[in-house]
């Protein structure tokens, strides 16, 4: 489940996620003290274990998300590869379509 990952991209990703919440709950707090307030250093540790956890799970989420948008990505690419290949052309290649008729051409032009 956790082969060909790439933690590395999905941590950074992850970390930005995590540093926008933290900066968000900090001018949140400074904004509109009395709800948001952290009054003591318990809130300050726990508005940090909830960081660690929030990014140990977007890290995991990121990375998952990544290798299935890499596998997505090489499907595509073989079947663009496969579909490039051109079919040979047909016995009628050049000539006239035996589809139309040259009567009903006549008549609508009359």
């Amino acid at each position: 489940m956790f082969k060909d990952l790439d933690w590395r991209s999905a941590a950074r990703r992850s970390a930005v996620v995590v540093a926008i919440y933290l900066g968000v709950f900090y001018l949140l707090s400074v904004a509109f003290p009395e709800s948001f307030r952290l009054r003591s250093s318990q809130d300050v540790t726990a508005l940090l274990i909830n960081a660690v956890f929030f990014f140990l799970i977007f890290t995991l989420i990121y990375a998952l998300l990544d290798r299935r948008r890499a596998r997505m990505m090489a499907e595509a690419r073989k079947k663009r590869e496969e579909g490039s290949a051109r079919p040979e052309p047909g016995p009628l290649k050049g000539k006239p379509n035996p589809n139309t008729s040259r009567r009903k051409a006549a008549r609508r032009r009359r």
